[in-house]
């Protein structure tokens, strides 16, 4: 932790992963963060990292996830390196699965009234929404946008940060434009045909209100197992 701001520093055996040099080192509070990117190009992945180096350094973290339940989520974050299950058994860490607390008891509509009103997700310092277009892609709509945005612009007004993934193609364009002017970070996830090499799975570090050191608008990454993310030549065949 960094004054007003959340290190995203990770050191195991110390060495450090590199990413936090390349991504402004921290976070200032009260930031909303965004990450988009197709399916398949590591949206969640940089969340588990992300959410592991904040456990890491000492910060209280949620997690709502739409895609894994809470078994899957430990073995997945275990299997790259990035294991909360103790984080997870001290309190430190709060998991949600939309498809336990959610899709077998409310229809999709009410989703975002749900969200609203879960209470516990946002007692912590850093919430993670993974994924935000999923979640509500049959329950917010262009009319009922201002009640989220507000309720976000709240959160952090209050110091919290706010991580949300989100695929364009899940709801409208403008819905998409809406969150990509609000948010003080923007991340932007690729996977790119590069010739001679193959596809090559790229971020884009597109916006960084707030930013207190220097950071890379680029970043070409692997995913390894027992490793999680590296920063990988652009140069390099995976």
């Amino acid at each position: 932790m960094i004054g007003n701001a959340k290190s995203l520093v990770l050191e195991r055996k110390g060495e450090k992963d590199g990413f936090a040099e390349r991504f402004g080192k921290s976070v200032p509070n009260g930031s909303l963060i965004f990450l988009e990117g197709p399916e398949g190009t590591g949206k969640s992945i940089f969340c588990q990292r992300f959410c592991f180096s904040l456990l890491e350094n000492g910060t209280r973290c949620s997690y709502i996830s739409t895609q894994y339940t809470i078994k899957r989520f430990l073995r997945q974050t275990a299997s790259v390196g990035y294991n909360v299950r103790k984080k997870l058994i001290s309190g430190e860490f709060f998991f949600i699965s939309t498809e336990v607390t959610l899709a077998e008891t409310y229809a999709r509509d009410s989703f975002l009234k749900r969200l609203l009103t879960c209470r516990e997700l946002f007692e912590n310092e850093v919430i993670f929404i993974d994924s935000l277009s999923t979640l509500l892609n049959k329950s917010l709509s262009e009319e009922n946008l201002v009640d989220l945005t507000n309720f976000l612009n709240r959160l952090t007004g209050s110091g919290k940060i706010i991580f949300i993934t989100a695929n364009q193609n899940e709801w409208s364009e403008e819905i998409h434009r809406t969150f990509k002017m609000l948010t003080d970070v923007h991340f932007r996830l690729t996977k790119e045909r590069m010739p001679g090499v193959g596809t090559v799975h790229n971020i884009y570090l597109e916006k960084f209100n707030g930013a207190m050191h220097k950071y890379e608008p680029m970043t070409t990454f692997s995913v390894k197992p027992g490793v999680g993310l590296t920063i990988e030549s652009s140069g390099v065949a995976f």
